[in-house]
C-alpha cells in the first residue's frame, strides 16, 4: 500500500555554528537595544581612544577610564541579556575573553609604567626645571596649573599620566593647558631613557592587541546583528530620537 502521509519539511542546519534558534522577533528586539546598541557604541569609543593610543590611563583611580571590560559597557540589567546571546552564539565568549584580557593587560602595563615614570631621576630632574620656569614663562605659582590637584606628588602624577597616554596638547579648557602645551616636549624627552623606552613599547604592543581585539569583536557583534536583523525583520534601529 502507498504511504500517502506528507512528509515533514527538513528544518536547515545551526548556521555560523550557533544553536537552533529558539528566540523571536521580541527578543531579537531586546538583545538589539540592551546588548547590542551599547556593545557596538563602546568599542567604537574604545577604538577611537586606541587609533591614536590614548589608554585613558587615570593615575589617581590606577585604572582605565574608556577602555573596560565589555559587560561593563553594558547596562547593568542588560548583562543577563548578553548571557541569553552568548548561549545561541557561543563563538562570541572567544572573542569577548580575547578583548577583556587585552583590557586588564594594558591597565596592567599602563600602572607599571606611571609608576616607572615618577621614580626615573630624570623625570625629577626634567619636573624640577619646569616648575622653576613656569612662573617667569607663563605666570602664577606652578601648582596653579593643576586646578584641584595640591600636592607635589599630584602635579607629578599627573605629568606622567599625560606622558602614559600620548597627550601632545591639552584644549584649552584644561587648567593644565599652557604649562603642558607649553612644555610637553621637555617632558616627552625623559621617555628616550633605556628603562622608560622599553616601557613604552610595552605599553604600545599592549595597545595594539586591544585595538586588534576590538576591531575583531565589534566586527562579530555588527555581522550577527545585521544576519539577525534580516532573519526576524527586525530593524536595527526602531526608530532616532532627538538624542541620537
Amino acid at each position: 500500500m502507498q504511504d500517502n502521509t506528507e512528509e515533514m519539511p527538513v528544518k536547515a542546519g545551526p548556521k555560523n555554528g550557533r544553536k537552533k534558534p529558539t528566540y523571536g522577533p521580541n527578543i531579537v528586539r531586546a538583545w538589539f537595544d540592551t546588548v547590542f546598541h551599547y556593545a557596538i557604541r563602546g568599542l567604537e569609543q574604545e577604538r577611537r581612544f586606541l587609533e591614536r593610543r590614548d589608554w585613558t590611563y587615570r593615575f589617581h583611580l590606577g585604572s582605565l577610564e574608556y577602555l573596560a571590560p565589555l559587560a561593563e559597557h553594558l547596562p547593568g540589567s542588560a548583562r543577563e541579556n548578553l548571557d541569553q546571546i552568548l548561549l545561541f552564539f557561543p563563538a562570541l565568549n572567544a572573542l569577548i575573553g580575547d578583548h577583556d584580557r587585552q583590557t586588564e593587560r594594558l591597565a596592567r602595563e599602563c600602572v607599571e609604567f606611571h609608576a616607572a615614570i615618577v621614580a626615573s631621576p630624570r623625570f625629577d630632574e626634567v619636573f624640577d626645571s619646569v616648575e622653576a620656569e613656569t612662573p617667569a614663562a607663563l605666570g602664577g605659582e606652578f601648582g596653579s596649573h593643576f586646578g584641584g590637584l595640591s600636592t607635589k606628588e599630584q602635579f607629578k602624577g599627573r605629568v606622567a599620566e599625560y606622558l602614559v597616554n600620548n597627550v601632545r596638547e591639552n584644549p584649552d579648557f584644561y587648567s593644565t593647558a599652557r604649562l603642558w602645551n607649553q612644555f610637553h616636549e621637555r617632558f616627552f624627552s625623559v621617555l628616550n631613557e633605556p628603562g622608560l623606552a622599553s616601557r613604552r613599547y610595552a605599553t604600545d604592543e599592549c595597545g595594539q592587541a586591544l585595538l586588534e581585539a576590538v576591531v575583531s569583536l565589534a566586527g562579530a557583534l555588527k555581522t550577527i546583528r545585521s544576519e539577525l536583523s534580516l532573519e526576524f525583520d527586525v530593524p536595527i534601529v526602531a526608530e532616532v530620537t532627538s538624542s541620537d
